[in-house]
């Protein structure tokens, strides 16, 4: 099994202690976390063209302060999502980082599922069907960062030292790929019926 890990470097996950998010006392305490993360192709009606589509499903639990409105509800959820593929093109190997984020205003308890995708342009230039290299999937309440899930990430980045440099390199490298990995209502998928009974409201960021 090849272990290669950004560009050479090497990473043996398999051959360390397994390291697992210790998170069961952490998830009663946070308001949302990550239920699971599901990758699929996906083609919108009609058009015959294929999408990466990237499923983030969500639980939430509740707001922290229960002196809200209405405590059923959770306000102002931010969800960004943090890729990472190997491509090859012969003997030449590279990674692509792409991220995306949503802000939404309120979700009821319960689970819900936010929807990312990468264009079928990008998914036929680099030969895109698999799961990608890494993921990270980062959750915030009110500004205040939630406890990442064992479901929120991928193996590899179950590590913290792993896991930093994976967001590193997040923040270096992928703001040239800004605008591809697009969320739902950026997307042609937005009008499809199969989607509109999951699919959260957003907030438009810039606009009054």
């Amino acid at each position: 099994m090849r272990l290669r890990f950004f560009n050479g470097f090497l990473v043996a996950v398999l051959l360390l202690p397994p390291f697992f998010v210790s998170l069961q006392a952490e998830e009663e305490e946070g308001q949302v976390e990550v239920q699971r993360v599901r990758f699929s192709n996906a083609q919108p009606a009609g058009s015959g063209r294929t999408w990466r589509e990237i499923e983030v499903q969500l639980n939430v639990r509740g707001p922290a302060d229960r002196n809200v409105i209405n405590p059923r509800y959770v306000d102002n959820i931010d969800v960004e999502l943090n890729l990472s593929f190997e491509v090859s093109r012969g003997e030449v190997e590279t990674t692509r980082f792409y991220r995306s984020a949503v802000a939404i205003p309120t979700l009821e308890r319960g689970r819900h599922t936010v929807h990312f995708y990468l264009p079928p342009e990008v998914v036929s230039r680099d030969r895109i069907s698999g799961d990608p290299q890494a993921y990270l999937v980062n959750l915030s309440v009110d500004g205040v960062q939630q406890n990442l899930s064992s479901s929120a990430l991928s193996r590899i980045l179950e590590r913290e030292s792993v896991r930093e440099s994976f967001q590193g390199r997040v923040e270096s490298e992928a703001g040239v790929n800004d605008g591809i990995l697009l969320p739902i209502h950026l997307t042609p998928f937005v009008n499809d019926r199969q989607y509109l009974r999951e699919m959260p409201s957003v907030r438009r960021q810039g606009e009054r």
